[in-house]
Parts: C-alpha cells; sequence; structure tokens
C-alpha cells in the first residue's frame, strides 16, 4: 500500500500544533497511522463495525478545531475491485456541496465591486424569464443565494445534471416554458446554475474557472475542480458505487464535464476540504490570505430566508448557501451543506462560535451517504461538545435491515429485465431503428448496435432497454420505467417519442 509522505509529513506536523490529547488509536495506515484524540475514543471502531451493513466502499473525513487538523483518517476503498485504499489526496464528487463554493465566488465579485448583493438577477441575465407577473424583475443575487423564491424546473435540473445538454437556449427556454416559483424559501439547483450564469456574465469566465482563479487556487486547494474528466483520468480518485443485486458495484452513470454545473460541479478531497472549512471559519482567511472578505464570510452566516425543520442538527433557515441553524436546541450555531448524487455522498459543517468543522466523503450514496452524515458526523460533535444525544445507529440499522433488501431487489429486477429483452419481438430489422433522433429543447436520443441488441442514450446519459414490442420500447431513467415508441416511415424510424414528466417529448431522426 502506497502513502503519501508528503501528507502525512503534513498531518504529523498539524496534529502536533493542535491543543488535543491522544489515545492509543491510530488512523489508518493511508493517512499515516496517526493517534486520534482521546475526545474521539472508540469512533473508529464503531464506524468500522458498521461500514459492511451499511454498504460503504469508501469515506474520508476530517475533524478541524481551532484552525488546525485533530483528526483526518480514511476507510475503505477508493476502488474495491483494485483493492486501492481512500487516501487523504482521493478526489471524490461533492454534488451539491458545491453551492457553498459558488456562493463564495458571487462574495469574491461583491468584494471586488462588480455585483451587489441586492442588483436584480435580470440585469446581469436579461433573457432570464419566469412564470408569472414580473416576477424575474424582483429576483435578486441575494435571493438565489439564499432560496428565497423557489424557483425550480425538473427538466433544466434532468438536462444539467444527467444527459449534459443544456445549452442557454435551452435553459431560458425550459425555464420559461417549464419553470415553477413558490415565492417561499424551497431548496433548488435552479437557483445556483443561474448563479453560476451570473459569475459567467460578470467575469467573461466559466463559473468553474472563475472559482479556481478566485478561490482554489489562492486557498491552496489544488485539488478541487469542476472538471470531471480530469478528476476521473486521475491516479487517485474514487470509483463511484451502487447498490447491485448482491453488493456494491460500479456506478452505471457518473459524471462528466458537460454534467458538471455550478449547482452541483466539483470534486475535491479531504485533504482539501479541511482547508475549506478553516477558510469558513477564519472569517474568509487561510494562511494569513484573506481569499474572501470577513464582512463577506459573516454576511453568507446570517440568516437570510427562514425554513425551519429538524431534531438535532436545527435547521432555521438559508444564509447565502449554507443552511444555518443550531446543534440541538439553544446549543451553538451550525452550518452545513450535503451533497448526494448516484455514487456519491458528501457532507461538511462546522460550528462557527466554537471553530470546529467536520468534512465527509465517501463514493456512494443511501445508505453509505446517511451514514457519514447521520451517524459519523453527529458522534463527533457529540463527543466534542459533551451533547446529550441519543444513539442514532440502532434505528437507523433498522432502518436499512427494511430498506436494503428492497434495493437489491429493485437492482436484480432491473438487471433481469434488460438480460430478457425480446429484440425477435421487434416489428422491423433492428438497423431499422439505428440512428440520432433530435429534439430542440431536450436534446438527442440516440440509438445504436450494442452486441446482438439495441443501445439507446439521452446526451451523456445511458438509458437500460427493459422491453421491446413491436415499435414500442421501455427505458430505465433513474430507476423509473419510462416508455416510448418509434414512428414508421417505410422501412425505417423516423422519430422516437419518450415519455418524460413534462409529457410525450418527440424526437426526430437526423
Amino acid at each position: 500500500m502506497s502513502v503519501n509522505l508528503k501528507v502525512v509529513a503534513t498531518f504529523s506536523l498539524v496534529c502536533g500544533l493542535a491543543s488535543v490529547s491522544f489515545g492509543g488509536e491510530t488512523t489508518s495506515e493511508a493517512t499515516g497511522g496517526k493517534p486520534i484524540p482521546k475526545e474521539l475514543a472508540g469512533l473508529r471502531d464503531r464506524w468500522v463495525s458498521a461500514l459492511d451493513e451499511f454498504q460503504v466502499p469508501g469515506i474520508a473525513l476530517v475533524v478541524v478545531k481551532d484552525d488546525k487538523i485533530i483528526y483526518q483518517d480514511t476507510f475503505g476503498y477508493r476502488d474495491l475491485k483494485k483493492k486501492l485504499p481512500v487516501t487523504p489526496d482521493t478526489q471524490f464528487y461533492i454534488a451539491s456541496c458545491t453551492k457553498a463554493y459558488t456562493a463564495a465566488g458571487i462574495m469574491t465579485l461583491v468584494d471586488q465591486g462588480k455585483l451587489k448583493l441586492d442588483d436584480p438577477v435580470k440585469k446581469y441575465l436579461p433573457r432570464m424569464e419566469l412564470p408569472g407577473a414580473d416576477v424575474e424583475t424582483k429576483v435578486t443575487i441575494r435571493d438565489l443565494l439564499s432560496h428565497a423564491y423557489g424557483i425550480n424546473c425538473g427538466p433544466i435540473v434532468f438536462l444539467d445534471a444527467y444527459t449534459g445538454e443544456i445549452t442557454d437556449d435551452r435553459y431560458y427556454h425550459l425555464l420559461k416554458t417549464y419553470g415553477e416559483v413558490t415565492g417561499r424559501p424551497e431548496y433548488t439547483n435552479v437557483h445556483f446554475t443561474l448563479l453560476g450564469r451570473v459569475i459567467e456574465a460578470v467575469t467573461g469566465k466559466s463559473w468553474r474557472d472563475y472559482l479556481n482563479e478566485a478561490i482554489f487556487k489562492p486557498a491552496g486547494m489544488n485539488a478541487t475542480t469542476g472538471y470531471a474528466d480530469r478528476m476521473y483520468a486521475g491516479p487517485d480518485v474514487a470509483t463511484p458505487y451502487e447498490i447491485g443485486p448482491e453488493g456494491l458495484v460500479p456506478a452505471t452513470h457518473r459524471k462528466l464535464d458537460s454534467t458538471m454545473h455550478a449547482a452541483g460541479g466539483l470534486g475535491t478531497s479531504i485533504h482539501d476540504m479541511a482547508r475549506w472549512l478553516r477558510l469558513c471559519m477564519n472569517n474568509g482567511a487561510i494562511d494569513g490570505k484573506q481569499v474572501i472578505s470577513s464582512a463577506s464570510a459573516a454576511e453568507m452566516l446570517r440568516l437570510h430566508s427562514k425554513s425551519e425543520e429538524g431534531r438535532i442538527r436545527i435547521r432555521k433557515g438559508f444564509g447565502l448557501a449554507w443552511l444555518v441553524g443550531s446543534f440541538q436546541k439553544n446549543g451553538p450555531a451550525y452550518a452545513s451543506h450535503g451533497g448526494g448524487y448516484i455514487g456519491a455522498g458528501a457532507h461538511m459543517s462546522f460550528l462557527p462560535d466554537k471553530k470546529i468543522g467536520v468534512g465527509i466523503l465517501t463514493n456512494s450514496a443511501a445508505p453509505a451517504a446517511m451514514f457519514a452524515d447521520n451517524i459519523i458526523s453527529v458522534d463527533i460533535y457529540k463527543k466534542l461538545l459533551g451533547a446529550d444525544i441519543p444513539d442514532l445507529l440502532p434505528g437507523l440499522k433498522a432502518e436499512l435491515t427494511r430498506r436494503l433488501p428492497g434495493l437489491r431487489a429493485q437492482a436484480a429486477k432491473r438487471e433481469a429485465d434488460m438480460a430478457s429483452v425480446d429484440l425477435k419481438q421487434a416489428g422491423h430489422p433492428l438497423q431499422s431503428y439505428y440512428g440520432t433522433y433530435t429534439n430542440k429543447w431536450f436534446g438527442t436520443l440516440h440509438v445504436s448496435r450494442k452486441g446482438d441488441g439495441l443501445r439507446f442514450a439521452l446526451g451523456e446519459m445511458e438509458l437500460p432497454l427493459t422491453r421491446f414490442d413491436k415499435n414500442a420500447f421501455t427505458l430505465m431513467i433513474r430507476d423509473e420505467a419510462r416508455e416510448g415508441e418509434f414512428e414508421i416511415d417505410g422501412e425505417r424510424a423516423s422519430a422516437a417519442t419518450l415519455n418524460l414528466d413534462m409529457g410525450s417529448i418527440r424526437f426526430e431522426r437526423q
């Protein structure tokens, strides 16, 4: 097993500076086998004993206190087949945790005087139109950052996050045609894909290149990137996994550059997340360098829109990207954000007044991500605060016992349906269906040969075929069966319709 000696040495130095006491427990070999603080005694064994049960392929975690790393550890594998361990430098996709970084990018533009929080979004995105009379003229940058208006659009999210075929023309058309505005605080991706476009309008650069220039480089976050293709081509990256019929299998869909967006389009390492948490808890500065002004860093943590929920981690509402509230009723202030996607789960949180922060990355969604968020993070705060909190693990184990057989059965059924497709029932020779079918607003449906069968893909997203009867077919889109049918002109297909959430969408053959 290889160990990054530079990271180990850095970790050793930082731990030597932190005012904590150590017990006999040590971290993983990949993290250098370093002593674990006595305050967190017993947690590692508790977590390790539950990893298999919660279907966790790999995890990296960090605890920061008083601007120092007091505990950094890794568990499991970034690649199960090759038995490659997770290291502090392993890059993970972090999904919606991206939003806090995007918000920080916006705040650097505020610091530079290039925009104001109370500017109308329309000032920078004149093409933005929303349902409702003059709604778009009222929405401000602050409203987007704090999820104040509840602006959503399913087709945009689907194209942005899954098919990768979003364009500005499609984005603004879909927003106007299928967009929804609740007028109340509601968490959505659309608020932040709009903000990504604001960054691009103001800077003339892509949102991810600007974040690299304004946040990542100054903060020394060299493993943080908005480019999935580069990340997955690297030597130390976490393979995404999902629940299969009998265990974990590599995810059937993972991120590409085209599906990385400003609401969920970053990858990072736990080493970099430690630096990010330090920056957030140190008024926007790290290692003496002010990356975000202290005023902007404070503004991000102020309550801007109310939306209350939670029993242990009490959410009062939204700051600027951050979910803000308290850890327990009447407890210390608490800011957090999570992220989840196929094959990915991420958690980052901190107590601003206590200067304690926690970051956790894993390469699978539920139940692994649930374990990281609800058990590991709560365990850490419970120990460090001496909080009186009931043990959540037994209840989650019981819930998992109920849910896991269903998840495996669902995966098994999908595989069985795919294997049992009888293409002899096709109404025409298979080559009659091969081709590219397009819809102006919803992108490209690709139909091609796959072995002895047919391959369907919508943009970059492969859609498993589970039924083919004459000219009708059934595809699986995010575990949902979707019906479709080819239109035949003479001896070949001229179009295909596919039933999506917004209705029957027709794709014409090119």
